[in-house]
């Protein structure tokens, strides 16, 4: 079986092959560069490359771990795993220390390949390592890492179906080192999406959201409805995954083109201005939505993409930092809040209710022949102003966030958090919170668990943040490692209210047990 590395990247046959529970070589060539790659039953157990900067010969020489005089000794043409053994044999290195070594120069191997989109790829399933050896890599990781320095238009050409339906994985892996826009994508997926509304959704540039989605989808994080598979064997597992029906029939998509709606408001500024002034004009949120008090769930959601696809902030990211697109990233967010008070249906009613509040009080003073009260809609009153940088937005939406939290509005508190998280990514306190509101929930707890350890190491003197970790292993029932990240907390700060209470919660669980 053979192919073309513009058709099938080394991702994806990593993907397929591990799927699909193949043992065999794969064999890379990119110019005068060469990989083989070795699988046993879909694990991927080692890679080789020519290339001198890749070879274990010069990363002992880099790390200065043999002496020159003994590196003198050694044969010129011996493979690494070859030279391995010879220097554990004569206990130039220790068998841990040649391990580390062949781990550390695979990883690195995989990750010069699998950034390469054009060459030849060709796998043999007879042919095996012949070496004991079996490196023990964090592949996901690595097909994460790799999606994310992929060139953009190479991967947005992976999605040519923007109806292709996305779901998160049956069970999400261990928590790994996500990013914000990861977690807040995967925590959104509680039932499959289409990859238009999922970009929609993260608030991204439509290229940046695929790659967010691609590196997802090859980790085994989330599970694609069509994958371009190439290898006939039947699938490892009895039942046939979701990722490996066949693609129909999708138009190329058009490249070299940049609709200019996303990037510039000189066509469209006059509808730009006319949209912001009828928002700030509403005088609730059905107003805000452009909706009668009787829609459904469906019509809101249909709204809310269509309001998103036409004026997210980040579709105007070239204008970043203008009053403009502070005054847009305002009133975003009051169509976000909009629509999760609209969808949820205890907000909904609480909504509706203050809407008739507010007629009666606007209808009395007419009765009475005097002028209505100018706070007569005080009850949908929003903050408008609007921050000019990207600080200011995420702070706007950490606060918009921290009162949603507050008011047990868990969807709304998602979507705020983590658009500060990704707004700035190495503030603490945003991430924290983050990891807080997908706590809530749990579907998310796991996913929780990246953010808040983010914001341990970003602030590890805050006994808070220690706090919510021991909160969080203790809802998840790790009662070992609440205790040991409460005491952390209370070694920082012994008075800690937070710390304190979760002590005796801990104590009382233990009597209990």
């Amino acid at each position: 079986m053979k192919g073309t590395l513009t058709e099938q990247p080394l991702a994806e046959l990593i993907r397929e092959i591990s799927a699909k529970g193949l043992s065999g070589t794969l064999r890379l060539e990119h110019e005068r560069a060469q990989t083989a790659v070795y699988f046993e039953t879909g694990q991927l157990v080692y890679a080789a490359s020519n290339l001198r900067t890749l070879r274990l010969r010069e990363y002992l020489n880099k790390r200065g771990m043999i002496a020159k005089k003994d590196r003198a000794t050694l044969e010129d043409n011996l493979s690494d795993l070859a030279l391995a053994a010879v220097l554990s044999t004569s206990g130039t290195l220790s068998q841990k220390e040649g391990e580390g070594l062949i781990t550390a120069l695979t990883a690195d191997v995989l990750r010069v390949a699998l950034l390469w989109t054009a060459g030849t790829w060709q796998f043999n399933e007879s042919a095996r390592l012949d070496d004991p050896v079996r490196v023990q890599v964090d592949v996901a990781d690595l097909l994460r890492e790799a999606a994310q320095r992929m060139p953009l238009n190479f991967v947005s050409d992976r999605f040519r179906n923007p109806g292709e339906k996305i779901s998160r994985a049956s069970e999400v892996p261990r928590p790994s080192n996500f990013l914000p826009a990861e977690s807040f994508m995967l925590s959104r997926l509680d039932q499959p999406s289409s990859v238009e509304d999922l970009v929609v959704l993260s608030g991204l540039r439509e290229p940046d959201a695929h790659r967010l989605i691609y590196g997802l989808a090859l980790s085994g994080f989330v599970e694609r409805e069509y994958w371009h598979n190439v290898f006939r064997t039947a699938p490892a597992k009895p039942k046939e995954p979701i990722g490996d029906r066949a693609a129909p029939e999708i138009p190329a998509r058009r490249t070299g083109h940049t609709d200019s709606r996303w990037t510039s408001f000189s066509d469209d500024e006059e509808a730009l201005e006319k949209f912001l002034i009828r928002l700030s004009q509403a005088g609730n949120y059905y107003e805000v939505m452009e909706l009668p008090s009787t829609a459904a769930a469906e019509e809101i959601k249909e709204a809310y993409y269509a309001l998103a696809r036409r004026y997210h902030p980040d579709k105007f990211h070239l204008q970043s930092g203008t009053q403009l697109h502070a005054k847009l990233s305002s009133a975003f967010a009051r169509i976000t809040q909009a629509y999760e008070t609209l969808t949820n249906p205890n907000s909904r009613v609480a909504h509706d209710q203050a809407i008739e509040r507010s007629k009666r009080l606007s209808e009395a003073p007419k009765a009475a022949g005097t002028e209505p009260s100018p706070d007569s809609t005080a009850d949908f009153e929003f903050e408008t102003g609007g921050a000019k940088t990207e600080t200011g937005n995420a702070e706007y939406n950490f606060r918009a966030g921290l009162l949603a939290l507050k008011e047990a509005r868990i969807n709304a508190a998602t979507t705020y958090l983590a658009a500060a998280a990704r707004l700035a990514p190495q503030e603490a306190r945003y991430r924290a919170y983050y990891g807080r509101a997908l706590a809530a929930s749990e579907q998310t707890r796991r996913l929780a668990e990246n953010e808040i350890q983010a914001a341990v190491k970003l602030d590890p003197a805050s006994a808070n943040f220690r706090t919510m970790l021991a909160e969080l292993y203790f809802d998840l029932k790790f009662h070992r490692r609440a205790q040991t990240e409460l005491d952390r907390a209370l070694a920082l700060d012994p008075k800690n209210a937070l710390a304190l209470a979760l002590s005796r919660k801990l104590e009382k669980s233990r009597k209990v047990g």
